[in-house]
């Protein structure tokens, strides 16, 4: 390999130190090859750079920075050193998995059964294009047609805008005091629909649908819950940032058919005040699917969300994706499969729930993921972001 196929560090530990009287010697290939990375680094300049997750600001892009152990000590190796035990480990056939940017064994982060707080993976960036989310690519995860902008008045409010400011308010109340009594009527598992109206005004009233999630604060309970109710399941990603740990799981229910306005009508009702009628049908289990699951992680107010979602043939677009003006949409392939990362961090206006956000699907099993951090409290770096999407990856 020729000396302008090099990078500066790759050079030099070719080269070894000089100052040290260290012999030449090439570990660039072999070292390659340990790390599974042989011929994938692409040329310099290519626009679809390969990266390395999770990256070392530190140390060089393709070599890492070496370090032992001794005791319960850690010892950096001096400069010199590098070039030498790079290639008395390769010698060695020491198995290596890439974790914080450092080199570790992969007995040592394996070796305990526990979930691996680190999982390396390399990736691609390509420009955005909607993904497939079924098999047979007719449905689609793509960017929504619009872009969600804040709102802005276009003058100041008249006395005709503060009556019906007034008036929302109100209406507001009896929404609010509606759903409370649902709550309140319902028994635990029960799921309804319900209608509010108004006598003696035109229109249908406002449909509603009362059907809060299943929560867990045990990923076993989760699990077994998923079992029961069909959901989609998710594991538990192999990789998550220093500190997180699952704080809540979820499952959504949803109605198969919600019922026409005239259908409520003839159902239980219940007097709200001011003309205000509440109207409700308790659906049965076989109107209620469970299409979405999410798994929350926390560190204390910074927050990860996971989640999974089926889809079918006839959704289109599969999953719509929100987006801003300020949002930079990009393509992200990982082991193969090609993701949608959305960053949403120049986004001074309007909070879209997302700070990073990368959505992915498995056309075989017609499931959608997505794993996002928001825009509060948030440390998480887009490599982090992809880190955990890579772990989750089959």
């Amino acid at each position: 390999m020729g000396k302008r196929e090099l990078t500066a560090e790759e050079q030099f530990l070719k080269d070894g130190d000089r100052s040290a009287h260290w012999n030449t010697v090439d570990v660039h290939e072999p070292v390659m090859k340990a790390l599974g990375l042989e011929g994938a680094l692409t040329a310099e300049g290519d626009e679809n750079l390969l990266q390395t997750l999770p990256p070392s600001v530190e140390a060089p892009k393709v070599m890492r920075r070496m370090e032992t152990r001794t005791g319960r000590r850690q010892k950096r190796m001096p400069v010199k050193g590098w070039a030498a035990a790079v290639l008395a480990l390769v010698l060695l056939g020491g198995g290596y998995t890439q974790f914080s940017g450092k080199l570790q064994q992969g007995a040592e982060a394996q070796s305990s059964g526990e979930v691996r707080q680190g999982a390396g993976a390399p990736y691609k960036v390509l420009p955005y294009q909607p993904i497939p989310a079924t098999a047979s690519g007719g449905t689609l995860i793509e960017k929504a047609k619009e872009p969600l902008k804040p709102y802005i008045p276009e003058a100041e409010p008249g006395a005709d805008d503060e009556a019906n400011r007034k008036e929302s308010i109100f209406y507001n109340e009896k929404y609010s005091k509606g759903a409370a009594l649902m709550k309140e009527l319902l028994l635990p598992g029960e799921y309804a629909t319900y209608l509010i109206t108004r006598e003696g005004e035109e229109g249908e009233g406002s449909m509603n649908m009362y059907r809060p999630p299943l929560t867990f604060k045990d990923y076993t309970a989760y699990k077994t819950s998923v079992e029961e109710h069909n959901a989609p399941i998710l594991e538990q990603p192999a990789y998550m940032p220093e500190g997180y740990a699952l704080d809540e799981a979820i499952i959504n229910p949803s109605f198969l058919k919600v019922p026409d306005v005239q259908e409520l009508k003839d159902e239980n009702k219940r007097d709200l005040g001011d003309n205000f009628q509440l109207a409700w049908r308790v659906e049965k289990a076989e109107n209620v699917d469970y299409p979405y699951s999410s798994l929350v992680y926390k560190k204390g107010e910074a927050q990860v969300r996971i989640s999974v979602s089926r889809v079918d043939d006839n959704q289109n677009p599969a999953d719509p994706l929100s987006w801003s003006e300020h949002t930079k949409m990009e393509n992200i392939e990982i082991k193969g499969k090609q993701a949608i990362f959305s960053d949403d961090s120049d986004n001074k206006e309007l909070d879209l729930g997302f700070k990073y956000r990368l959505v992915w699907s498995d056309p075989g099993t017609k499931v959608n993921y997505r794993v996002s951090v928001g825009q509060e409290n948030t440390e998480l770096t887009k490599d982090e972001l992809i880190g955990i999407a890579a772990s989750m990856m089959k």
